[in-house]
């Protein structure tokens, strides 16, 4: 499986940018979706296949994992408020 934090600093390492700043100006986002994904966020589907494109990685496994990386997070998420609302 490939996850969001790899997708993101193999596009960093590929295309030599210095910063998680860097990677967002390249990506055309805002530096806080990054900090979002360095604290747990799975990245959307439309950016998962922007940069599996752009990095030519194989579409059908980026986007297999991302989909099972934003499911697993939204399970959480709900084992989380559930626990909270108990």
């Amino acid at each position: 499986m490939i996850t969001t934090l790899q997708l993101l600093d193999e596009l960093k390492r590929v295309r030599k940018l210095p910063s998680d700043y860097a990677a967002a100006k390249y990506l055309g986002i805002s530096q806080q979706a990054v900090s979002k994904w360095r604290t747990g966020s799975p990245m959307g589907e439309d950016m998962a296949e922007k940069i599996a494109f752009d990095l030519e990685l194989d579409i059908d496994i980026v986007m297999l994992s991302n989909m099972a990386e934003r499911r697993k997070h939204k399970r959480e998420e709900f084992k989380k408020s559930s626990s909270d609302a108990a």
